[in-house]
């Protein structure tokens, strides 16, 4: 059984449409445990709307919170001065061991806020990191940093390596290989900081056991040959995941058009969006904080829930904090 809390308030259209995801997961199929987060009397009468007694379902509760972050202003400033928002109070419950998981589909610098604040950082990393993990020719891809640090050093790139690599560890892809999303794959390629990160990798990851094969391109991220972990700061993974996003979209919509049937290519889009691992995990975190896409339909939402209990079970913590705790041990 897996314990999950999932943010009513957060995401383009909450509440509804987080109730709706509630409403399209078999929880004890799933042996799941879910906890809505949000104001208690608006929660029943949403789930009463979707044919669900609160009261009597044994499989859901809800822990009070009295709004979510507004996307106008400051979001993080909102989160750091009002004690009872929807994210602060997930992140809590994870942070108290109330809950074994919590998923937003909010604002997702609130979500990395309240999941610092709450949780901690692993020992030895300096920022927390969004991984999302993509579909390749060769298999499975986990790309880091996608949105959490638009900015990062070659230090903080080194971390993140290594924190992606735990991931792909943790997930069963085997002896992954991280690479260095750059311009090109020859040596010398790219601006100061992607040198200094190559520099860098080079000289502490090997002595780590972990596999550097250098700097890879963005198509290299859709093969997944030369490497199964790819590294990159915030703004650019954000930049190059939304640019799959477009391109996935366009493909599917002229397949459609050449076969004269828009099902087979919008069942492959479906998915990848509601995939085992259709959502971003937040490492460097001492909890486990899955944050969806603000647009995300109720299928999508309801795959973030899954991927949560799926890594509360195979202790995903334990594992990036034992195995972060060694990798860092052999650096000192």
């Amino acid at each position: 059984m897996a314990r999950v809390a999932l943010d009513l308030m957060g995401g383009d259209g909450a509440p509804e449409v987080v109730a709706d995801a509630v409403a399209a997961l078999d929880l004890d199929a799933l042996d799941i445990d879910l906890v809505l987060v949000g104001p208690p009397t608006l929660a029943g009468e949403l789930l009463s709307a979707r044919g669900i007694d609160l009261d009597a379902h044994p499989r859901l509760t809800v822990l009070s919170a009295s709004c979510g972050v507004p996307m106008v202003g400051d979001p993080l400033s909102y989160v750091r001065t009002n004690p009872n928002v929807s994210v602060l109070i997930a992140a809590g419950a994870v942070g108290a061991g109330a809950v074994d998981a919590w998923v937003s589909v909010g604002h997702s610098g609130a979500a990395v806020t309240a999941a610092v604040l709450s949780c901690g950082r692993v020992t030895g990393m300096s920022r927390p990191a969004l991984a999302v993990v993509l579909p390749a020719t060769l298999g499975p891809v986990v790309l880091v940093d996608v949105g959490a640090a638009p900015e990062a050093s070659a230090n903080v790139l080194t971390q993140f390596a290594m924190a992606g690599w735990c991931y792909a560890t943790a997930l069963g892809i085997p002896d992954p290989a991280v690479g260095l999303l750059n311009i090109g794959s020859e040596t010398g390629k790219g601006d100061a900081l992607r040198l200094a990160a190559d520099t860098l990798m080079q000289d502490r990851l090997p002595a780590l056991g972990v596999r550097y094969t250098g700097s890879v391109e963005g198509h290299d991220v859709a093969a997944g040959a030369r490497a199964q972990v790819v590294v990159t700061d915030g703004f650019t993974g954000n930049v190059l995941l939304k640019g799959i996003e477009g391109a996935v979209g366009w493909a599917a919509h002229q397949m459609a058009l050449a076969y004269g049937d828009p099902k087979p290519a919008r069942a492959v889009v479906a998915g990848t969006a509601t995939g085992d691992f259709a959502a971003g995990m937040l490492l460097g975190v001492n909890g486990i904080t899955v944050i969806g896409h603000g647009a995300g339909r109720p299928n999508e939402i309801a795959a973030c829930v899954r991927l949560a209990a799926r890594a509360a079970r195979t202790d995903l913590i334990g594992l990036t904090q034992r195995t972060f705790s060694a990798l860092m041990q052999r650096t000192r």
